[in-house]
């Protein structure tokens, strides 16, 4: 038991997560009953706080663990998931975060009915809140991992402690304490990376760096410190990143839900400056470690890819090294944790219970529903955090469900409408997805290299321009409406919901 590592992480995540937590919720309680001020912070934040929660929002388990993991396989090439995030900042703070500010909705399931119906604001809900939470079961897993480190306690006691940790980060004062506790933590967990990758350097045995490239070639992995890695892992893994991670987060609640929040659009393409750097940088120094474990023979020591790294760094850098980097990722992760959670129960109280059920509950009961599928969630993710798939290869596998949405999200705002359109293209889309994996079509077909990302691509946008284009009853694009018709399209949907 790493004593000292524990009681600092544990000093840590207490004093931040507990006293912001009580404090903004203190302050909140004057505007308890204000619209979105749980979810979405009343629809204020600054452009500081939305860059760097968009930054945490999108840096947890892929980030941190999973690019350990990915670099015993792939090397240097892992860091690409960094690039794939940074596309995607772009993509979201430059152009679907700024239209759905405007637009004025507080989910993204509500953005789908507004544009075609609600039935479609009910399956894209089914779907998207499904979807969130597999995120936050892979955010538990790599949350256990941490404390695992910190403590050598069995992972299944490192998941309760760490989802306990994790639905505090949100559960006091929603989305206001969440943005706060980002501002604290991306300080000290840049200063912490620093601290490592110092360290590592130093603290490595033998001659440190050189040694790492020395074994790497000897076991006939050289290519390894190259950032192209090979042509297989570009077509395979680099390409297909960019695009799951771009198309998933440019459409989800969880990549959304800080722009909704937002003062203003100003605020969300300004933030580009932040999100993009805070997040995208992240990926390198995780990719070191990771190929320096497996250097150095930490694979057999750890058992398996995912807990290489943690083995190395607990027999190599310092207590207050490993403690300075347990508490910087733990932070990283329950940022995640905490907006993974959020996010689902956001579109359970909006869109389920405030738009099916209960269509007008108050605000206060939409919040009391948020808190209590915010534990609900969390207690569900720690129960199935115990099956530890791969962390990037099945978040990419999540992330390519959101491809029909994306596609139909664009189609809807910039050219047409169409329900029955959009459900046959998003249903043939997600039937292929599960096919191609379930089947393992890409093994008995032999293309490798061929990601579900590009079939699910190409079927959205073969099926998706036909059925769009030549189905009776379709409407002009959002963007399309003069003003006059999208507010009355807005107060008619207003009008039928009630």
């Amino acid at each position: 038991m790493n004593w000292g590592v524990l009681i600092f992480v544990l000093i840590y995540e207490i004093a931040t997560i507990v006293g912001v937590g009580m404090i903004i919720a203190r302050r909140n309680r004057n505007a308890a009953a204000q619209e979105g001020n749980f979810a979405l912070a009343g629809k204020g934040l600054p452009t500081a706080q939305v860059g760097v929660t968009l930054a945490l929002t999108m840096l947890g388990s892929a980030h941190i663990w999973g690019t350990t993991e990915n670099a015993a396989g792939m090397g240097s090439i892992a860091v690409w998931f960094g690039i794939a995030c940074t596309v995607m900042m772009v993509v979201i703070t430059q152009i679907t975060g700024p239209w759905v500010r405007k637009i004025g909705v507080n989910t993204i399931p509500d953005l789908f009915g507004r544009l075609y119906g609600k039935k479609a604001r009910i399956l894209i809900a089914c779907v998207m809140g499904p979807l969130v939470f597999g995120c936050l079961c892979l955010e538990t897993q790599c949350v256990a991992i941490t404390f695992v480190v910190c403590t050598g306690w069995p992972y299944f006691v490192g998941a309760i402690v760490g989802g306990a940790f994790g639905i505090l980060y949100v559960l006091l004062a929603g989305m206001k304490e969440v943005s706060w506790l980002n501002m604290i933590n991306a300080v000290m967990m840049y200063a912490a990376l620093i601290i490592a990758l110092i360290a590592m350097f130093v603290c490595l045995p033998g001659n440190g760096w050189a040694d790492v490239a020395t074994n790497l070639d000897a076991m006939g992995n050289a290519w390894m410190l190259d950032i192209f890695g090979n042509k297989d892992l570009i077509i395979g893994f680099a390409i297909p990143t960019i695009f799951t991670c771009t198309m998933f987060q440019g459409v989800s609640q969880m990549g959304l839900q800080t722009c909704i929040a937002a003062k203003d659009v100003k605020s969300v393409k300004k933030s580009i400056w932040l999100a993009g750097p805070v997040n995208g940088l992240f990926c390198i120094i995780p990719a070191l470690l990771g190929m320096a474990a497996l250097a150095l023979g930490y694979l057999e020591i750890g058992g398996n890819a995912m807990m290489m790294t943690p083995a190395m760094m607990l027999a190599v850098l310092p207590k207050w090294v490993v403690a300075l980097i347990c508490a910087s990722f733990l932070g990283a992760l329950l940022s995640t944790f905490a907006m993974t959670s959020l996010c689902p129960s956001t579109i359970f109280a909006y869109d389920l219970y405030g738009g099916l059920f209960k269509p007008k509950a108050s605000e206060k009961e939409k919040v009391r529903v948020m808190r209590i599928m915010i534990v609900i969630v969390g207690i569900a993710a720690i129960i199935l955090a115990n099956f530890q798939p791969t962390v990037v290869t099945t978040i990419n596998w999540i992330f390519t469900w959101a491809v029909p949405m994306f596609v139909c999200l664009v189609f809807g705002l910039c050219w047409k409408r169409n329900t029955k359109a959009l459900v046959i293209t998003c249903v043939l889309s997600w039937i292929a997805n599960v096919v191609w994996i379930t089947a393992d079509l890409q093994g008995k077909l032999g293309m490798p290299n061929f990601h579900q990302v590009y079939l699910c691509l190409i079927i959205t946008l073969v099926v998706g321009a036909i059925t769009f284009a030549v189905m009776p009853g379709s409407k002009p694009g959002y963007f399309r409406l003069s003003k006059e018709e999208r507010a009355a399209t807005a107060e008619m949907k207003a009008t039928h919901e009630a």
